[in-house]
């Protein structure tokens, strides 16, 4: 991955060694947003981070470790992970696979969670609060969103849904919204309904899933098409080597959950802090239209997620 600018250890005190390990570069963008909210006095209050299994440790400090920085001097927060160790002194950040994310989240031994759109539901319906930032435009106030999309190699036969038939179709894992949850719930009305209609292969993730179209595993895949932009950004896949042969309306994307445990103070800090973070221009490249974090509105911003949960329940049952 390119290397994504971050404060200097002068300009933050804080997070410098996990920062300058996934980097090994420094830069001023994330220091501004210092000046956009006041930082708050007094101990550190420690905030335990999780964050799910994108990318590597080092990946996810690189991309995310500027927001950890900004939060520690902002907010006034010490970002730990489960087991107790500093994220100013090590770049040992938790990424979970969604299982322990969820448990991680639920019981609140996490405090602070990047949470995939599909587990949202299961974790306010847990009692957890709806997630309060989500990657978005300043000036717009517009949040991100991405698409389940059915895709296949462009030198394929299968050129609709319908020519799927029969055919084998890689989801990603069994809680996976996009991967799973949003297939099973919206391709029936396309004539694709799981497992009846195509076989299903769970592939482990979005990554693995299009490379496995790729490479000739899987006839096709559902995926989300923000993930797979960043793979093309990466230069993991040319998107001119895939078709998609069908999408769905937006959904939300990742969004940014605080335990109810964490007290009142320390989650209008955070909160405050989150939104006057400025996103570097790394980041943005990664996130296309996308310079800030901005609020949640859970009824409509995740109504599509909410009906694919809906549906899901309902078929549970």
């Amino acid at each position: 991955m390119k290397k994504f600018a971050l404060a200097s250890a002068a300009a933050l005190g804080v997070m410098a060694a996990p920062c300058a390990l996934a980097q090994g570069n420094t830069a001023p963008p994330a220091a501004r947003s210092f000046e956009t909210a006041p930082k708050a006095a007094g101990a550190r209050y420690p905030l335990v981070l999780a964050m799910p299994r994108t990318y590597s440790k080092q990946e996810t400090m690189g991309i995310w470790g500027g927001y950890y920085s900004h939060l520690a001097q902002c907010a006034n927060v010490s970002l730990r992970n489960q087991v107790g160790e500093s994220l100013e002194q090590t770049a040992n950040v938790d990424v979970l696979p969604e299982k322990d994310l969820i448990e991680a989240v639920k019981s609140g031994k996490a405090h602070l969670a990047q949470v995939n759109p599909g587990l949202v539901p299961q974790i306010v319906a847990a009692g957890q609060p709806a997630p309060f930032a989500v990657p978005g435009n300043k000036a717009t106030g517009k949040p991100n969103s991405y698409k389940l999309i059915l895709i296949s190699r462009v030198d394929s036969p299968y050129r609709t849904p319908a020519d799927l038939v029969g055919k084998k179709i890689a989801h990603t894992t069994p809680t996976s919204n996009s991967g799973n949850l949003a297939p099973r719930a919206l391709f029936p009305a396309i004539g694709l309904t799981p497992e009846k209609n195509y076989e299903v292969v769970f592939s482990n993730g979005h990554e693995r899933s299009v490379m496995g179209v790729m490479h000739g595993f899987y006839d096709a895949a559902a995926v989300a098409s923000d993930l797979f932009s960043r793979m093309v950004v990466k230069g993991e896949v040319r998107g001119s080597s895939v078709r998609t042969l069908w999408e769905s309306p937006p959904f939300m994307t990742e969004s940014w959950i605080m335990t109810k445990d964490v007290p009142a103070d320390v989650q209008a800090r955070v909160k405050k802090c989150s939104m006057s973070y400025a996103f570097p221009a790394q980041l943005q490249k990664l996130l296309p239209g996308n310079d800030t974090f901005v609020p949640v509105n859970y009824q409509r911003d995740f109504a599509t997620v909410l009906e694919v949960y809906s549906k899901s329940q309902a078929a549970v049952k």
